[in-house]
């Protein structure tokens, strides 16, 4: 993998400034939240260049839309990037996550393709072939090997919970791995901040669960900057003990105040909201780099922080939820 140079970047990221204004502001959210329908809301996104001006049958289908819109992101930030390989990092989810679609569907004999998804480093057609014929040889080595862990272990289990666990681990250990041979802080830190919110969440969902620290270290992914040590001595103690080891790292009065709420409702929705929130707002520094990978990453990410936005706000308009309701579910926006 090439070594980045910030001057590699000159005209990828003046294509990248041309292209935010068309992003989803919160301006533009607020109009979809308080639009009367979910036909009038959709509206919106045709004017931020969704679909090509192409309008959808079915407002029902806006899943179409946003799927097309991911497709579109990336293809435009692969079409001016200087080096590709730089961004196959942040396609490594969707080939983990067509993965275990695959693998799941092969212990249960069902087809898998209406759960896959059409954005990854690997073409789908690859991955169904390595899964069947046990072909690996196109795969990277932390795919090739979560796959043979798997096929040894589930046969004795039959968890397919532990596919999901296998493969995760596996995927951030492969992201860890990308991040630091790209030789960019901004992604390093962005993936360790992902692993760090990852692990706590799962803290607190085991914790409510009643399960034992020793089922919280298997599930614990390794590359963030608070270690398994700190979870495990933690985890029969109280919240606040909690919240005050990890001040340092900068999750302590979001953790508090989720933890709050969800002792309030019974429900996670906030606190996962203010996790969202941090990571969009550190990806927001990219907007401030003048030239360099940053703008492109940020850009690739708040898209896919503005697509979960949107599906939010869309599947609640189909719903009949109220505006004041989806406010209260609604994530930071990045333009």
């Amino acid at each position: 993998m090439a070594k980045i140079k910030d001057t590699d970047y000159l005209f990828s990221t003046a294509r990248v400034r041309s292209v935010e204004k068309n992003m989803l502001t919160r301006e533009r959210a607020e109009k979809m939240i308080d639009a009367k329908s979910a036909e009038d809301a959709i509206k919106v996104l045709y004017d931020c260049d969704y679909g090509y001006g192409k309008e959808i049958a079915n407002v029902k289908h806006f899943e179409e839309l946003l799927s097309a819109e991911h497709k579109k992101t990336y293809e435009f930030i692969m079409s001016i990037a200087p080096d590709i390989e730089n961004f196959n990092i942040f396609l490594y989810p969707y080939d983990y996550h067509n993965l275990k679609v695959i693998m799941k569907s092969e212990y249960l004999g069902k087809e898998p393709d209406e759960a896959l998804v059409d954005t990854g480093s690997i073409e789908i057609s690859k991955l169904k072939y390595a899964v069947r014929e046990r072909d690996f040889s196109e795969l990277t080595e932390n795919m090739a090997d979560a796959l043979k862990e798997i096929i040894e272990t589930f046969p004795k289990n039959k968890d397919p919970q532990n596919i999901d666990i296998t493969f995760d681990i596996y995927l951030y250990d492969e992201m860890i791995k990308a991040s630091k041979k790209m030789n960019s802080d901004f992604v390093l830190n962005y993936i360790k901040m992902q692993i760090d919110i990852i692990n706590i969440r799962s803290f607190v969902r085991l914790r409510k669960m009643g399960k034992s620290w020793d089922f919280f270290s298997k599930v614990f992914i390794d590359g963030g900057n608070i270690s398994k040590k700190t979870f495990i001595s933690s985890f029969d103690e109280s919240y606040e003990s909690f919240a005050d080891q990890i001040f340092i790292y900068g999750y302590k009065e979001i953790f508090i105040e989720g933890i709050d709420s969800l002792n309030k409702t019974g429900m996670f929705t906030n606190l996962e909201q203010l996790f969202d929130n941090k990571l969009i707002n550190y990806i927001k520094s990219a907007k401030y780099v003048s030239y360099g990978i940053e703008p492109l990453v940020g850009y690739l990410l708040a898209k896919e922080n503005e697509i979960r936005i949107v599906r939010i706000i869309m599947a609640s308009k189909i719903a009949g939820i109220s505006s004041d309701k989806i406010r209260e579910r609604m994530r930071e926006t990045y333009a």
